[in-house]
């Protein structure tokens, strides 16, 4: 499911990655979309980070948005026309300064085309580079294959087409990553970069550091630049740096309070239905290795309201280890310590303090823990 994911994620891109405002100037995108209709809300919001949300309604056969955004922040937004998520009414569009068009017949932004500036154009040439590619034909018709049977809940079909869209996957990563290396002082290198689903960090890192240093202006740039720092201060290898939460009572817990110990710091949330999944693997490893110096540090990304949801998420699924979170979502000053942007996440800490494994998933994790203890 997870590359699932990140193929709906790759589909939105080419037709997707076209704004952001750098300076204080207007940024106007205008909309000319054949039959859609007067009085529908059209939704967008910063994937940088801000809490922002704004709105506006249509008027027949269109709609126009006007925005400002801070100079070194632009950014991926999401513009959706209405509340529920369908099958065409969302995009992730990529903002930065000027005045930007998007012309399609509808339904919604399905076949949408874009105008503007240097950087969509640049998207369009990305755009057309994948379309044109004899290994990627076809590939809209799969992931529209993949929506319809991820809808149906059709787990066997999925399954079936995933060879398929793996070897498009690859092909899609390598093009985006010979794109990027042919145009450096692209405004979109660095958020196509930020994409690239099985790059490792260094691999991005070298790449990331051919890019002009305009290109590194903007939220998605930013964002890799901490990544890649974060990486070299928390790779394998690494002492894990301390850090201190409230637990389920209030009382702080320190990660060095667990020196001596093999831990597993467990990055995952009650909302998180991957997180409940992989539970009953991680009850399976504490309960086999608790008494072999081994234990888990749960540190949970739920909500400020989600409290009662993390308890009740804690005693369901039997994690009789240490949890905390400060309750602040994908702002767990952990989580961001850690450069946590997915879950279930963890890490496996030596009795020294040191890194010795991540992401230990399924028979992944029992394997490690077996090899160690």
């Amino acid at each position: 499911m997870k590359h699932y994911k990140q193929a709906i994620a790759a589909l939105l891109l080419p037709a997707a990655l076209t704004t952001v405002v750098q300076a204080q100037q207007n940024t106007t995108i205008t909309a000319t979309i054949k039959d859609l209709p007067a009085g529908q809300w059209v939704y967008w919001s910063s994937q940088g980070g801000d809490d922002r949300r704004d709105s506006v309604q249509t008027t027949a056969g269109g709609f126009t948005i006007k925005t400002n955004i801070a100079p070194g922040e632009a950014d991926f937004y999401i513009i959706k026309i209405g509340k529920p998520y369908g099958e065409h009414n969302v995009i992730l569009y990529y903002l930065d300064k000027g005045n930007i068009t998007i012309k399609g017949n509808g339904p919604q932004f399905k076949d949408a085309v874009f105008g503007g500036p240097q950087f969509v154009k640049d998207n369009n040439d990305y755009a057309a580079t994948l379309k044109k590619a004899p290994g990627l034909q076809g590939r809209a018709e799969l992931y529209e294959k993949m929506n319809k049977l991820y809808a149906e809940k059709d787990s066997a079909g999925l399954a079936a087409l995933q060879p398929e869209m793996e070897r498009m996957r690859k092909e899609s990563d390598s093009l985006t990553k010979q794109w990027i290396l042919q145009h450096p002082a692209s405004g979109i290198g660095a958020p196509l970069l930020s994409y690239l689903s099985d790059m490792t960090l260094e691999e991005k890192e070298s790449i990331f550091n051919k890019l002009s240093a305009s290109a590194k202006e903007n939220g998605p740039a930013k964002r890799l630049a901490y990544s890649i720092r974060v990486n070299k201060l928390t790779g394998i290898g690494s002492m894990a740096p301390d850090f201190t939460q409230n637990d389920t009572l209030g009382k702080p817990v320190s990660l060095k309070d667990f020196r001596g110990k093999y831990v597993l710091v467990d990055f995952w949330a009650s909302w998180c239905v991957p997180c409940r999944g992989e539970n009953p693997n991680v009850v399976a490893a504490f309960n086999k290795y608790n008494s072999k110096n081994f234990t888990v540090l749960g540190v949970s990304l739920d909500q400020p309201t989600g409290k009662e949801k993390w308890l009740n998420a804690i005693h369901q699924d039997n994690l009789t280890w240490t949890h905390v979170s400060d309750l602040k979502f994908w702002n767990n000053a952990v989580a961001k310590q850690y450069d946590i942007r997915s879950i279930p996440s963890n890490l496996l800490i030596d009795p020294s303090g040191k890194i010795i494994a991540k992401d230990l998933h399924g028979d992944e994790l029992e394997k490690k823990l077996a090899e160690v203890l």
